[in-house]
């Protein structure tokens, strides 16, 4: 943080063009981060992390090509560091009117309906992250539907962490009118699987439905094992509208994850589903609120995990239902498995009713792998690692096969294959 300093808010925001109106909030911003702890949990201290250590600032996208991550036909936007590197967008795409481009280029290009959006459902005040976020983030993404708009194919987005003591600072803004159909399919991913030093991801998401509009929200997270990710993520849907989340996390060194859900509207509802496979020393503290603030809302979270060696996995999932939510319908279910005893994971469920006519409805589990259920499948001619992915890929299909994306079921499958076998 030493090298961050009022004149270098200023100094960027100047180089950038930005209007006084951003500025000011990066300055809010900077101010906020001297003074904001780290988004730490009861089960999830953070240790060891020096941000003044990383390129918070640096300029040039560099060492990737766009066609190792998308054909020339994809709506795509690359980003390399916390750098642009490159945003397609096709001519359907462009002749729906969809705004799809980095953050920097709404700025220029649609001022005012960036700030229309821009903080308005994340705060930069809510953490050291979201603080960090607001004061250097400038190269985020910025996605418009307009109303009544389908788009068959997804707009995708990549993250790529690179060089040693890289930083992504990301800021997505997407904004879905009413009547409108989308898919967004995020991926983060070291383009050096193997560690090359440690690395930073923070992000903020802030996403907004309008009334009857359809949002799919994909997310694969597999970051090298060196990378510190901090993300905080908030919808408001509106009356009718649906989201769907589906986030699969197999990277990281320690991740920590807010995913906020907030039904806005009558009729309104939401889905998270959220998948995670640790091994070695990874962390993840995961948290995913739904907030019911209508009548006649429908909300559920699924979260499951399955721990290896000696990592750590937190999920608490918390519903909130206000009075005026009225006949209301909640569920929420997280379950871990372990597969040795050095592995541990927490299921935490939490809820506050504040109406009287509504339904809202918890379960967790964890426990270890059944010795059981590995000597009946090593008595049918699998060796005992077999019969332990065999259970694993039993534990973790029926969550897989409720993920309305086929991409993420499959490259999340491809990824923990991978991570088993190395």
């Amino acid at each position: 943080m030493n090298r961050l300093s009022v004149e270098v808010i200023k100094d960027r925001a100047a180089q950038h063009g930005e209007p006084a109106w951003l500025l000011q909030k990066r300055l809010e911003a900077f101010e906020a981060l001297q003074e904001l702890p780290l988004p730490e949990s009861r089960y999830t201290k953070i240790r060891g992390l020096d941000l003044s250590a990383f390129a918070l600032t640096a300029q040039n996208a560099n060492g990737a090509r766009v066609s190792e991550f998308a054909t020339e036909r994809e709506a795509v936007h690359i980003q390399i560091d916390g750098k642009v590197l490159t945003t397609q967008v096709p001519e359907p795409v462009r002749a729906k009117g969809i705004i799809f481009c980095d953050m920097r280029t709404a700025v220029r290009e649609h001022p005012d309906l960036v700030q229309q959006y821009l903080f308005q459902a994340v705060s930069p005040h809510e953490d050291k992250m979201t603080a960090l976020v607001g004061a250097l983030a400038s190269t985020g993404i910025f996605i418009y539907i307009p109303k009544g708009t389908v788009l068959a194919e997804p707009l995708r987005l990549v993250y790529l962490l690179d060089e040693p003591l890289g930083a992504a600072l990301t800021h997505q803004v997407i904004v879905v009118e009413s009547g409108s159909r989308v898919t967004v399919l995020e991926e983060a991913y070291a383009k050096h699987p193997t560690a090359l030093g440690p690395h930073l991801h923070a992000a903020i998401s802030e996403m907004y439905l309008g009334d009857e509009a359809q949002v799919q929200f994909g997310a694969l997270q597999n970051w090298n094992e060196e990378t510190y990710s901090f993300v905080r993520r908030r919808a408001r849907v509106g009356r009718d509208a649906k989201l769907h989340w589906t986030i699969g996390w197999l990277g990281g060194k320690l991740t920590r994850s807010v995913v906020e859900s907030q039904l806005v509207g009558p009729g309104a509802e939401m889905e998270d589903i959220q998948v995670l496979f640790g091994r070695h020393k990874q962390h993840f503290d995961l948290t995913s609120s739904l907030r019911n603030m209508a009548p006649h809302v429908k909300g559920e979270i699924h979260m499951k995990g399955v721990m290896k060696d000696q990592s750590r996995a937190v999920m608490y999932g918390f519903i909130k239902v206000n009075p005026e939510a009225q006949q209301s319908n909640s569920y929420q279910l997280a379950q871990g498995l372990l597969l040795n005893d050095g592995a541990h994971c927490d299921a935490i469920p939490g809820l506050e009713i504040e109406a009287n006519d509504v339904r809202a409805t918890h379960g967790a589990s964890i426990g270890p792998i059944d010795e059981e259920q590995i000597f009946y499948l090593m008595s049918r001619g699998l060796d005992r690692e077999q019969a332990k992915r065999t259970i694993v890929e039993g534990f973790l299909t029926p969550t897989l096969e409720q993920i309305p994306i086929a991409g993420v079921r499959e490259r999340f499958h491809a990824f923990v294959e991978q991570k088993w076998n190395e």
